[in-house]
């Protein structure tokens, strides 16, 4: 039987959550999820165009982590720029007050999980087990869950709580 939701409502766990369809709607587009390439999207970032605004912010995610205590819920998100990564921290913190030292920014998805292991360097007497990476990336999750000890967990797990 999953354990999942046991995890996600111990205040000993640590959460390590992506942003794009888990912290921020993911709805950039008028009729689609997206409406850009890459390429335009790095372009707008780097013109200082910010996507991450109040209306992006996951109202159920918020309540979730209310009354979390945030130092210890942490992010890790891929970008393309580095105003993006300004961008997407400002966010986190502005609106689910997660500290902007717990925010980590990598280039690809591939790398999230060696910021799981810089995060257990914080935690070593933590069971790896307790620290949960929550994305929307099924690949993000099983390259975690295949090379780890650490455990997952895809953001639809949130619907029904």
């Amino acid at each position: 039987m999953s354990k999942i939701k046991t995890l996600l409502n111990d205040n000993e766990t640590i959460l390590v959550f992506d942003i794009d369809g888990v912290l921020a709607l993911l709805e950039f587009g008028e009729h689609n999820h997206f409406d850009d390439n890459e390429e335009e999207w790095f372009n707008e970032c780097a013109k200082g165009i910010n996507h991450y605004t109040e209306d992006k912010v996951i109202k159920k995610m918020q309540k979730f982590l209310k009354n979390r205590n945030t130092s210890k819920v942490y992010v890790v998100s891929a970008v393309g720029h580095n105003n993006e990564s300004i961008f997407k921290k400002e966010f986190v913190n502005k609106y689910y007050n997660i500290p902007k030292e717990n925010v980590y920014c990598v280039k690809k998805n591939k790398d999230k999980k060696q910021i799981l292991y810089k995060i257990k360097e914080k935690y070593q007497n933590t069971e790896d087990y307790k620290i949960v990476m929550i994305d929307d990336t099924i690949e993000v999750l099983n390259d975690i869950m295949e090379n780890t000890n650490f455990s997952t967990i895809h953001i639809s797990s949130f619907l029904d709580i």
